[in-house]
């Protein structure tokens, strides 16, 4: 599993807490997909703290935006999102995987009736 991380501020200071805070959340995303490589915008926009995070890997590429008055909470919020969208993209991939072939009898019975 690899999964590289890259954290950025706009118009914010990015202390040790907040990079800490981070890491520490988006790290539990590398359960759901391998080989993630994730890009973090933390910044203050029309003074609402914002955070977008933007994922790339084996399924796609995918966006986790969120704005508010913490900074802590958006970043818990912007990683459920990607989580969300992250398990549902699995999930799908999984299900069409799992369409296997007919059972021989299955098709037997299709036989037998024609």
């Amino acid at each position: 599993m690899r999964m590289t991380i890259n954290i950025t501020g706009r118009h914010l200071d990015l202390t040790p807490a907040i990079r800490n805070h981070a890491e520490k959340k988006i790290a539990k995303l590398g359960r759901l997909v391998e080989d993630l490589d994730l890009h973090v915008t933390l910044g203050v926009v029309n003074h609402q703290q914002s955070c977008t995070i933007v994922a790339r890997g084996r399924g796609g590429t995918y966006t986790g935006e969120v704005t508010d008055d913490d900074l802590f909470a958006a970043i818990n919020e912007a990683v459920d999102v990607l989580a969300r969208q992250l398990r549902k993209s699995k999930t799908s991939r999984l299900a069409d995987r799992r369409g296997g072939a007919e059972s021989i009898r299955h098709l037997g019975e299709e036989a037998g009736e024609a």
